[in-house]
């Protein structure tokens, strides 16, 4: 019986200079591995190797890096007198919008019952409204025609 050595695995090396422009970028780590030759379970693979952490944690950071590096473009941008970035990034960090908020309204049923609960200083106050109240909806019961019911 013939002892063949296995031929060895030539290790293909990984350029992280280059991932990390990638991932920074926001490239996913199956694009990254496709654009450096290698087999995505290899990348992730050599991460642990080279960097002793899962390639999931690796390009988290490298992506926040490059979130950080594209605000801080835009609001240099944005501060450098571009109106429209101003814009946006006002619409995206500050909530503004293009269309005001609708703006509450009193109809004028609802103005004149808080004009009268500003009369109101006693309990027998609020009693004889009270009585009004049922007195008019009494009246509206008469006027109303047959099967329709408040």
């Amino acid at each position: 019986m013939v002892n063949k050595k296995s031929p060895t695995k030539q290790r293909i090396p990984v350029d992280w200079e280059l991932v990390d422009k990638y991932l920074i970028g926001g490239a996913k780590g199956s694009q990254v591995a496709a654009a450096i030759g290698v087999h995505y379970d290899t990348l992730s693979n050599r991460c642990k190797e080279d960097h002793n952490v899962l390639f999931s944690e690796y390009s988290a950071k490298k992506k926040q890096k490059g979130n950080l590096m594209l605000h801080a473009k835009q609001y240099q941008v944005a501060m450098s007198g571009n109106t429209t970035m101003l814009v946006w990034l006002g619409k995206q960090r500050l909530g503004q919008t293009d269309q005001p908020k609708e703006s509450q309204e009193f109809n004028g049923s609802l103005a004149s019952l808080l004009d009268v609960m500003h009369l109101i200083k006693s309990s027998e106050d609020f009693d004889a409204l009270v009585g009004l109240a049922r007195k008019n909806a009494d009246k509206k019961d008469e006027v109303k025609p047959e099967g329709i019911k408040c």
